[in-house]
């Protein structure tokens, strides 16, 4: 037998299924804890807990000294990957700028992009990561992996990560270093023998990990999270990097462009 669901849990789908058909409009609010207490007959702590896993599905704001409201709906990000992402110094050519990329968008559509420090760890390949940067040798090759966390108006918005084998980054020692690379990874690593001058990018959708239900305040029974994997080739053919973004589910719309389209179809708005 399955474990019965906590009785937090019980009241926040509740309120939840309340604010999804309707009865309950952005703006609205609801009851306080000590009346959800008083209807489902449990204590103020589960109460809160269930509020708090509310506020965590991002469905619902508590004011201080006013209560807990529906949020507002807010309009995704829009991230174009095709378009901006192209290395300055290589017209026409596909780069790696996903960072500058990400601030650009943000820009355009009156945002303010922000990220973290890059935290670096080495660590064991899993068999996606080998077979993308085509290690050889031992089983279990050593990677290195750059993870950042990426804010839109100061709230959580991606987690990117970035892989590079362990023999580039002893050469390329800057992908050590918890610093951002101030020309970005792409100009650097040219530097070091890698032009980048194409990329394969793919995508898949998955249960949220321990780690990203954290970050993005996601709810317990969450479905998924989009992942976009992009390995970049250098003018070898030879893969060199593999960058892996996690973005929050309903804060992001993902677009490409082909062909030739109307200069209003870049604005997000339009």
């Amino acid at each position: 037998m399955s474990p019965a669901t906590p009785r937090y849990i019980e009241i926040a789908r509740a309120l939840q299924k309340r604010i999804e058909s309707g009865e309950l409009l952005p703006g609205d609010q609801l009851p306080t804890e000590h009346e959800l207490a008083g209807e489902w007959n449990v204590s103020p702590n589960t109460a809160k807990q269930a509020m708090k896993e509310l506020r965590r599905s991002g469905r619902v704001e508590t004011l201080p000294h006013r209560g807990s409201f529906v949020s507002k709906e807010s309009t995704p990000f829009v991230i174009t990957l095709n378009d901006v992402d192209l290395d300055e110094d290589l017209p026409g050519r596909p780069g790696g700028g996903e960072g500058r990329a990400f601030v650009d968008e943000a820009e355009r559509q009156g945002l303010r992009a922000t990220s973290s420090l890059p935290r670096v760890s080495i660590a064991q390949a899993t068999d996606v990561q080998k077979s993308a940067l085509r290690l050889r040798g031992e089983p279990r090759p050593q990677i290195v992996r750059r993870t950042q966390q990426r804010f839109i108006d100061g709230k959580p918005n991606s987690l990117q990560h970035s892989y590079f084998a362990l023999e580039l980054a002893l050469t390329a020692q800057a992908l050590l270093a918890e610093n951002e690379i101030a020309e970005g990874s792409v100009a650097y690593l040219r530097k070091h023998g890698h032009v980048q001058v194409g990329y394969e990018d793919g995508f898949d959708a998955r249960p949220p990990t321990a780690e990203e239900m954290e970050f993005f305040g996601l709810p317990r029974d969450s479905l998924a999270v989009i992942e976009h994997s992009r390995t970049a080739f250098d003018q070898d053919g030879e893969p060199f990097r593999l960058t892996v973004t996690v973005y929050k589910p309903g804060a992001n719309r993902i677009r490409f462009f082909a062909g030739d389209v109307p200069d209003g179809a870049r604005n997000p708005a339009s």
